[in-house]
């Protein structure tokens, strides 16, 4: 059995949940999960002081979060198998050091969504917030496997030393995507900010909407048509997928081994 948490209302000081996964609750009952701890401002507290817990569905690894949830962070994070969905907005930190399953949130997600995950795959219908599938502050890696989809738009240092993984944007994204990558795949098929791939190292980011601003340490290297794009044809717009794109290198600071692909129909 899986179990539904119901917000009873929204909190202005945050709700922090990490570590409450569906393999943690999976053997429990819906009393022995109401008082597990969650950290609200400086003090923990027993989850069922903020949450109605009922049993839901049959499978015992899916967890479902509802209520006004925008203020809870931490939802997934950790997680390592099982479905996690949230039916409203998530707070920062969600999915954060995923290892595996799938978090599916029906709205928008905080900053931080996917950070240094592993792998998994966590699908967004709204937006995500800043530093999505980033490293932390002081990290040397991001993301280093799995799959972030956002529906919406994204915010600034998207993918931030991302090593491995794939993270999609169907809208558009702010300043310094994929800055300092290491390796990986990152599409935008809206617009993508200024200074895409600043630093990068290695990996590709497929800028579908077109580049606001490459860094200068960037340089065009061909028009061609990369066969990895047949794979996403139908996610991509026609002209770009019907090809040929531009290619840059970059950045030439950090050994020019990374690429930036835009539509070669781009001014």
């Amino acid at each position: 059995m899986g179990f539904k948490l119901t917000l009873r209302a929204a909190s202005p000081i945050p709700i922090e949940v990490d570590g409450l996964t569906p393999e943690r609750v999976a053997n429990l009952s819906a009393a022995e999960v109401a008082k597990l701890p969650v950290q609200r401002g400086n003090r923990a507290e027993p989850l069922g002081e903020f949450f109605d817990v009922t049993v839901e569905g049959e499978s015992n690894l899916h967890l479902t979060f509802a209520g006004e949830t925008g203020n809870v962070k931490g939802i997934a994070a950790g997680m390592n198998g099982g479905i996690v969905t949230v039916e409203g907005d998530a707070g920062m930190h969600a999915g954060a050091g995923m290892r595996d399953g799938w978090l599916f949130i029906e709205g928008s997600a905080g900053d931080w969504l996917g950070a240094e995950m592993a792998d998994g795959t966590i699908e967004v219908l709204g937006n995500a917030g800043d530093q999505c599938g980033a490293a932390y502050r002081g990290s040397r890696r991001g993301m280093t496997g799995g799959t972030i989809v956002v529906r919406g738009r994204a915010g600034a240092e998207l993918g931030l030393l991302m090593r491995r993984g794939l993270i999609a944007v169907e809208g558009e994204c702010g300043e310094f995507a994929g800055a300092s990558m290491i390796a990986g795949t990152v599409f935008v098929f809206g617009k993508a900010g200024p200074r895409v791939g600043a630093g990068m190292k290695r990996g590709t980011i497929v800028a579908a909407g077109g580049v606001e601003e490459l860094p200068p340490s960037f340089a065009y290297s061909c028009d061609y048509r990369p066969a990895f794009l047949a794979l996403y044809r139908e996610y991509l717009p026609a002209g770009f997928a019907a090809g040929p794109v531009r290619c840059y290198r970059g950045d030439l600071l950090t050994g020019g081994r990374g690429e930036v692909l835009t539509w070669a129909g781009e001014a």
